[in-house]
C-alpha cells in the first residue's frame, strides 16, 4: 500500500496556485500564521511542505521562514534540511 499525505497545507496550496497562476517556483519568504502568531518553532512548515518547496526549487533552500513573530527570528529552509537527498553528491 502507498502511503501519501492525507490533507494539503496552507504552504503547499499557496505554492500550487503560485505555480499555475505565475509557473515561478522560487519562494523568498514564508510568515505562517494560526489563530495567534506563532512563537518558538510553531510557525515553521511541515516536513511535507519542507519537501515540496525544495521540490519546486533547489535555489529554496534560501527561503526565509519567521519562526519567532515577536522577535522577527528567521531561519532559512536549507538549515531545516541540511542534507536535503536532492543536493546530496553520489561518488
Amino acid at each position: 500500500m502507498a502511503c501519501g499525505t492525507i490533507n494539503l497545507c496552507a504552504e503547499r496550496v499557496a505554492l500550487l496556485n503560485m505555480l499555475q497562476d505565475s509557473g515561478e517556483r522560487e519562494v523568498k519568504r514564508i510568515i505562517a500564521f494560526r489563530e495567534n502568531p506563532p512563537s518558538g518553532l510553531d510557525g515553521l512548515p511541515c516536513g511535507t511542505c519542507r519537501e515540496t518547496l525544495m521540490q519546486f526549487s533547489e535555489k529554496n533552500q534560501e527561503t526565509e521562514i519567521m519562526f519567532n513573530y515577536e522577535n522577527r527570528k528567521i531561519v532559512k529552509l536549507g538549515e531545516l534540511l541540511p542534507d536535503w537527498w536532492g543536493t546530496i553528491k553520489t561518488k
